[in-house]
């Protein structure tokens, strides 16, 4: 039941990040679609001035003297907005309103705005009667052109708001699970430290009783252990205290040492380089780290089967393999297993893998 809840806890986490990465998509989809929505809606207003422009513009140019221009004239004039460039049949510009004012002197602008305006819309012909005519191209308005960019620049605010926010909770987390670690490591070797003490204590009693030698050697060998795996939990959190040391030793110490304590029915073999591996490394540790792995696959093992603990020497680095016949890992579980609690084991507490990968990294 407890292995249940916990793979439960993480599918449920993971759950939510597709819900919230989901969401995300469709507010995105959502917008742009909505604008997109809205910018053809006044791409057709616009076109519907430009009409209506385009015919003020003939009765203007083909007016007699008693045309009535007072309307036409405000129609021209209150285009305050929309860039337009009118062209006589063989292209001349000829006229053009809303463009930039500092510019228009210059005829290779001109000449510019206007291919720009034959690609965003379709010109519009103005008859003038007697077969001529003129043609008036326009360009979207400042307004639309930005309203067709905002959904775009809108999501990668949204995005790099919502990036950052990530980053600075997951700084924040990761500072916070340290520091739990760190002060639960130390206080755990605290806890051990005084009964240990006794222990030895006693033992340097015990050695001037009549007990069997062996028996005194063996609770030698055990107070040594509990030792060692104080001093392990000591070290977390502190400076990382680094030493070339004989990696090759290192690994036959850990191997021998799970050896004695599996099962018989499982073999420990090595392959290790001939010559000695020295690194600078924090060698206790470390051993915690190989120890956990070894356990691990020991545990994984059911009947018969065989570990082999690899380390081969390339150049400037050295790779460490542990190699049993297990069960293995689903591809699916691969990153949730270094996560804290998580075990498909009846017993245990899942701290292993994610303590080795907290040691790794940091020291």
């Amino acid at each position: 039941m407890k292995n249940s809840h916990k793979l439960d806890i993480y599918s449920k986490k993971q759950r939510w990040k597709q819900i919230l990465l989901l969401s995300a998509v469709l507010i995105g989809v959502g917008s742009l679609w909505y604008t997109s929505g809205l910018v053809k809606h006044i791409q057709i207003t616009e076109r519907q001035k430009m009409e209506v422009w385009a015919e003020a513009v003939r009765i203007v140019t083909s007016a007699d003297l008693d045309t009535e221009l007072a309307f036409p004239f405000s129609v021209i004039e209150n285009n305050t907005h929309i860039p337009v460039i009118l062209t006589d049949a063989e292209g001349e510009i000829i006229f053009q309103r809303n463009l930039d004012s500092l510019k228009t002197e210059n005829p290779k602008y001109l000449f510019r705005q206007l291919e720009h305006a034959r690609e965003e819309n379709d010109s519009l012909v103005i008859d003038l009667g007697s077969g001529e005519y003129q043609l008036l191209y326009y360009r979207d308005s400042f307004l639309l052109r930005q309203l067709i960019f905002f959904p775009y620049v809108q999501l990668g605010v949204i995005i790099l708001f919502i990036l950052v926010s990530y980053i600075a909770f997951s700084v924040s987390r990761t500072a916070e699970q340290n520091e739990v670690w760190t002060g639960m490591s130390k206080e755990t070797a605290h806890q051990l430290g005084t009964p240990i003490s006794s222990l030895i204590g006693w033992m340097e009693l015990l050695k001037d009783s009549d007990l069997d030698p062996s028996m005194i050697l063996d609770m030698q060998k055990d107070t040594s252990r509990l030792e060692k795996i104080t001093d392990r939990f000591s070290k977390i959190g502190s400076r990382p205290l680094m030493k070339d040391s004989d990696l090759t030793s290192i690994l036959k110490e850990s191997l021998e040492y799970i050896k004695n304590r599996g099962p018989h029915n499982v073999e420990y073999l090595l392959d290790l380089p001939s010559k000695p591996i020295i690194i600078s490394l924090n060698d206790t540790l470390f051993e915690w780290v190989i120890e956990n792995l070894l356990k691990n696959a020991t545990d994984a093992i059911e009947g018969a089967g065989r570990i082999i603990l690899h380390a081969v020497d390339i150049e400037d680095s050295v790779i460490v393999d542990v190699e049993d016949t297990g069960k293995g890992i689903a591809k699916s579980r691969f990153r949730t297993i270094f996560k804290p609690g998580y075990t498909t084991k009846k017993r245990g507490w899942g701290l292993g893998l994610s303590l080795s990968k907290r040691i790794i990294e940091s020291y």
